[in-house]
């Protein structure tokens, strides 16, 4: 058993990846809570999000950004080298052609910290998921 030197809570695996301390209640609490030279990129792809979809309601689900009231429309999370940006398998595939050049998984497209962050493809794979 590993035991996390800062929360005290036990685990199975060596160094076991996990959240120490009281969970964000807001998007804005979440970014805040990420490493500094990461917050600017997290408040620019949450601003990306909200101007694509203006009224859509934000919370954070499973500890991700999450946006969307009864169906999650889209979330993302952060990871060592990358955000995930969770859009859904039909997205992936509808917008298959845009994201050659990008790693996708299942329902997730990954963007690497050290790119540019794809506004223009953001904002149009966010509207379709609102409206599909």
């Amino acid at each position: 058993m590993w035991v996390c030197p800062k929360c005290g809570r036990e685990f199975k695996r060596n160094n076991q990846s996990h959240y120490c301390g009281e969970a964000p209640k807001t998007i804005e609490e979440w970014i805040i809570q990420q490493e500094q030279p990461l917050q600017d990129y997290f408040q620019k792809l949450h601003h990306i999000i909200l101007d694509a979809i203006p009224n859509i309601k934000q919370r954070i689900a499973w500890s991700m950004p999450t946006y969307g009231e009864k169906e999650i429309v889209v979330q993302f999370s952060a990871c060592k080298n990358h955000a995930s940006l969770y859009v859904g398998e039909k997205a992936i595939e509808h917008f298959s052609t845009d994201l050659r050049g990008y790693e996708c998984k299942k329902s997730a497209v990954y963007l690497q910290y050290n790119r540019p962050i794809p506004e223009a493809l953001i904002a149009k794979m966010v509207k379709w998921c609102c409206e599909n």
